[in-house]
């Protein structure tokens, strides 16, 4: 099962469990210390020089191919993609790709890379405005939020979780957000993993609510889901349950406004970070895609993603 059928359902469920306001108002528990991920913020020179590696690697052929069919599809459509997320997207499977494109390579600044698609939390609630911008003398995905949430995705083809890398940046921190409870749950930069599993294994809660989503949109969502955010409160290195389903799991990867306006760059061991969240091997990755939201706490946020890069594990060893 391609990871095109799983987003659009997430969306429609997980819009309406996860990030609906639907929250309790009670106080969320502290952090658990058994429950801290490792903080392994990356320097940013060997990450630029693993960047720098990477683009100019061997072009899969399958992946080119993969390309040029989302080319030949964007041209068709107009090349109207909705950066905004104002829509569900198509009803076709979109093609999955083996890496998230980087923004810094866009051959058209004024539209997203191809692969990168616009997934709608709730009808009702405003999207956040994404689009392509030159920061620092390089190309990258410019966020603006204003009581608003949505977020853009792409579906990949199944591949084994390796090492996750992304560089990031934002103006603003949401200092009255808690990302331990719903009615407080926003953050100025979120990258999320997706991952296949076996739901035959889920709790009768989690079984109801994916039955939901298949039922209203006839997909399936993903297994499991592991979120790096940058939290307004809690520390540095918090695993985190969702509020609603312990399907979603957030970790900490940056807190507070002791880094803002500043490049952050991180490196994650994807496997040491799911047994961390969830306690057991994660499945095969399906999908990444990020969010800038700020519909919970009505605040406003402006923040910046550069290139967000998936490593197998043996390459990254």
């Amino acid at each position: 099962m391609t990871a095109a059928k799983y987003w659009p359902a997430l969306a429609a469920a997980a819009g309406a469990f996860v990030l609906g306001g639907c929250a309790s108002t009670a106080e969320s528990p502290p952090v658990d210390p058994a429950k801290m991920a490792a903080v392994t913020g990356a320097d940013c020179k060997t990450f630029a020089v693993k960047a720098n590696m990477k683009t100019a690697g061997h072009v899969d052929p399958l992946e080119a191919a993969n390309l040029a069919s989302l080319a030949a599809a964007d041209a068709e459509s107009g090349g109207d993609g909705d950066a905004d997320g104002e829509g569900e997207g198509s009803t076709a499977a979109p093609l999955t790709l083996s890496d998230p494109p980087p923004f810094s390579a866009s051959v058209n600044p004024s539209h997203l890379p191809l692969g990168w698609q616009p997934w709608t939390i709730n009808r009702n609630k405003i999207p956040t405005r994404y689009a392509l911008a030159e920061v620092d003398q390089r190309l990258v995905l410019h966020a603006q939020a204003d009581s608003s949430a949505s977020g853009l995705y792409v579906p990949l083809s199944q591949r084994d979780p390796g090492t996750l890398r992304w560089t990031w940046k934002t103006r603003d921190v949401i200092r009255s957000a808690d990302n331990g409870m719903g009615q407080r749950e926003d953050a100025p930069l979120r990258i999320f993993v997706a991952f296949d599993g076996d739901r035959s294994n889920l709790s009768l809660r989690d079984q109801l609510m994916y039955e939901m989503a298949r039922i209203t949109t006839g997909r399936d969502m993903p297994y499991a889901t592991l979120m790096y955010i940058w939290g307004g409160r809690r520390p540095e290195g918090a695993v985190l349950n969702n509020p609603h389903t312990d399907r979603v799991r957030m970790i900490v990867v940056d807190s507070g406004s002791r880094h803002t306006n500043s490049w952050r760059c991180h490196e994650r061991d994807l496997r040491a970070d799911y047994r961390k969240a969830f306690g057991t091997d994660p499945g095969k990755v399906i999908a990444v895609g990020l969010m800038t939201d700020t519909d919970n706490t009505k605040s406003r946020a402006e923040s910046w993603y550069g290139d967000i890069e998936l490593e197998s594990a043996s390459s990254s060893r």
